[in-house]
């Protein structure tokens, strides 16, 4: 009975020593985590407008290649190609974006570390 106290004991105290390390590892995870969420609304945001658009702008390429002049056409198809590069673009950014590493990378490496030497003391103490 006294040796699970102790052992309850020595674990709470363990955690109590490790808690305070948490703290600036949950901020800096936090502002990384930010930080990529900002990166992709504003390419989501990019690419959903260019979108938007390039479909405008494609369907009236396709009326004014109907058209005679030449001139007319060029232009039109230019502008719409202008902009589907602009979306292209904007879904390569949110792309970038996304496949950044996972959020609260350096907690989680922290916890499991910690975790890992918990088990350790018990099973020092158990010995």
């Amino acid at each position: 009975m006294f040796r699970r106290v102790h052992e309850v004991k020595s674990i709470l105290e363990f955690l109590r020593e490790r808690a305070p390390h948490y703290g600036p590892l949950a901020r800096d995870d936090l502002h990384r985590f930010r930080d990529e969420i900002v990166k992709a609304s504003v390419g989501a945001s990019i690419s959903a407008v260019a979108g938007l658009i390039f479909a405008c702008f494609l369907s009236v390429a396709v009326i004014v290649s109907a058209w005679d002049s030449p001139h007319r056409a060029a232009v039109a198809w230019v502008v719409c190609g202008g902009w589907g590069v602009l979306a292209l673009g904007g879904l390569w950014y949110v792309r970038k974006a996304i496949s950044g590493p996972p959020p609260f990378q350096l907690m989680a490496a922290a916890l499991a570390r910690d975790y890992s030497s918990l088990l350790a003391v018990v099973d020092q103490q158990e010995s």
